[in-house]
Formats: C-alpha cells, structure tokens, sequence
C-alpha cells in the first residue's frame, strides 16, 4: 500500500514539475529587448538643473534591429509587418540621416523655465570641441517649460560617435555637458544582471494517508402506507354522453399555396460597417476587409493588391494596441492609433470613407 501510494504521488508531481521547469524558459524577444536596453543604457544622459531635471537619449542605428526584433517577438508581427514597422521607426526617427536624440525636461519650480531660443541653448559637441546646432526640434521647446516636456530634436550625421550634448540656462553652469561615457573596453558601464541560478527542487514522497471507512448508515425503518379507498365515481351527465356518439367527418382542408422564403438582409449601421472593418484589420484577416470594400475600391484593387496595400500601412499591431475614430464631413473618417517609438508614441491615422451600395454600407480604401 505505501509503495502504490508513493508512485501516485510520483505521477502527479512530475507533471507540474515539467509545468514549471517550462514556464522558465525565457520568452521569445527577450535577448533582443536586453540587448536594445543595453544600447539605450550607453547613450542615456540626465543632468540637474535649478528647479528642474534634464535627461536625453540618444538613438545609434545599432538600436534597430534589437529593438525592431523585440517588438516584433511581443506584437506577434509577421514578415511582412516587421519589415514595414523597421521602415516606419527609422523614418520618423530619421536614423538613417541624423543623429536623434529624445529630449525630456522636467521642470519643477515656481516659474516656468524659459530657454530664451531652444536652437541656441543646445549644442552637439565632437570631441574635438566643434559644435553643431540642431536641424531641427519640437517647437514646444521654445515656449517657457513647466512641468514635463518631451520632444525630439535632430542634429548633422555624425561619422565620429564620440560627442556630447551641451545645454545652457539650466541655472546651475553656464553650459552643461551631457556625456554618453565608455569604459577602457569601449563600452559605457551599464547596471549588472545578475545571474539566474537554476532552482533546487526537492520532492517529499509521504506514504498515504490512512483510508477511512464510512460509516454505514443506520437502517430507517419506512411507515406503513395507509389504504387511501378510491372515490366513488361520478355519473356522466346527458351533454357528456352525447359527445361520445360519432361525429360526421370534416370536409378535407385545402392546404395554402407555399409561401416563397423572404431573404433575410440585416443592414448594419455605418458606423457598426466601420469597426466591422477595424475588427477584421485588428484580426489581419485581409478576405474579410475586402469583402466590405465598395465596388469602386474593388474596382481600382484586386485582393492581392489590397491585401499588400493593407500591408504596407503598418498598423495592425498599434491598432490592436488602441484606436480612435474621428468622424468628418461627408461620411469620412479618420482612424488614429499610436504607434510605439521606444519611450515615446506617434499618432499615425487612415483616413476612409463610407458609401451606400443598395442600402448597404461599404468602405472606400
């Protein structure tokens, strides 16, 4: 009995031993996400101010393809649609032509922090001491700050990656350096992970538990019925007797001539059609979209050519993340969503367009 008892204990142990040895495993994505985070850890700066705390990040073109795998990974991205996100991260960062940097500053005292001109309060520095001034920046910057202020600001393609970001009238220094510094390897220190150790699991084996009998239950001796004598019965009155007598035949009914089926056409609200469409889109499931596209949109696409225009947009996944529909004149609307850039998000929209087809809604592409 205790042998039988520690082999079912056996059966039903290693099971969830395997559940958790597996749930350790590291999720797809999770080198690439700690290599990009590693990269964003060599080119962070932060500095204080008087009454306020400036950090900046810049993006190197090592940064994609980490960051673009990990996000892949995480949004479940096909081929197709990682491409078309990789495409979309550089171009709104602009990697390819500047050097980017997010700028974020918090501003936290009685007045508000005023740069007096952004474009001549910050500087890039190589490190032969030359400066370059930005190309471009969020215009929000050249408005007194308060509170947090986040934006992006471009400067010339640098070949030398050795450069500093110098701001000025932050109150404390003249100018202010911020410095992506490296160790002698080449690498700026970044904080140590430490080592997962493998978990030590200990089985107990316990004999099995006593089995308890039940207790019978007593004997419940059942009362004897009592003769309940039938009712006497009651004598059928004349009406009743005469309904018993046969009754003519009826004329035979002629049946009604088959009615032919209605067809049954449920018409959908415009604005229903519309998340109809976002739904399928949110699903990737092309067939469905063009199945609601208008006749002219069909006309101009076939489904291959739709389903790769669909594609190239790039959306899916920031859609499935969270949109808004904006309603415009002439049964026209815009579809916003935010579409991930690191720290930040971007707001990329589609505008469509709805017609009626024989009292159907339809989408125009």
């Amino acid at each position: 009995m205790v042998f039988s008892g520690i082999a079912k204990i056996r059966k039903r142990i290693l099971p969830l031993l395997a559940v958790l040895l597996l749930s350790a495993v590291p999720a797809a994505g999770s080198e690439a996400i700690r290599e990009a985070t590693e990269i964003l850890e060599r080119w962070t700066s932060f500095h204080w101010g008087r009454d306020c705390l400036v950090w900046i990040v810049h993006y190197p073109e090592e940064l994609v393809d980490p960051w673009v795998e990990s996000e892949a990974a995480r949004g479940g991205m096909s081929e197709g649609e990682k491409e078309e996100y990789r495409r979309a991260f550089v171009s709104e960062l602009r990697i390819s032509e500047t050097e980017p940097f997010l700028v974020t500053i918090y501003a936290f005292g009685p007045r508000p922090l005023d740069f007096g001109g952004f474009a001549s309060a910050i500087s890039l520095v190589n490190k032969n001491g030359d400066k370059a001034a930005p190309l471009s920046y969020e215009r929000k910057f050249d408005q007194p700050v308060s509170g947090i202020v986040q934006g992006l600001v471009f400067f010339p393609k640098q070949t030398d990656k050795e450069f500093s970001v110098a701001m000025r009238r932050l109150g404390v220094v003249e100018e202010q350096l911020f410095s992506f510094r490296r160790d002698a390897g080449g690498n700026t220190p970044v904080a140590s992970v430490p080592e997962v150790r493998e978990k030590e699991v200990v089985v107990v084996e316990l004999p099995p538990a006593p089995r308890k009998e039940p207790p019978k239950p007593k004997p419940v001796k059942e009362p004897e019925p009592q003769q309940v004598l039938p009712p006497p019965p009651v004598p059928a009155r004349p009406i009743e007797l005469a309904e018993l007598q046969p009754q003519p035949a009826p004329e035979p009914v002629r049946p009604d001539p088959p009615e032919e089926p209605k067809k049954n056409v449920i018409f959908i609200s415009r604005d229903k059609t519309l998340e109809l469409f976002i739904g399928h889109w949110i699903e990737g499931n092309t067939e469905a979209m063009y199945g609601l596209l208008s006749s002219a949109t069909k006309t101009l696409l076939n489904e291959e050519e739709f389903r790769r225009q669909v594609a190239s947009t790039g959306l899916r996944v920031s859609l499935r993340d969270g949109y808004k529909v904006q309603w415009l004149d002439g049964d026209r609307a815009k579809v916003v969503t935010a579409q991930k850039m690191l720290v930040f998000r971007t707001l990329r929209s589609k505008s469509l367009s709805m017609v009626k087809e024989d009292k159907i809604w339809k989408v125009t592409w």
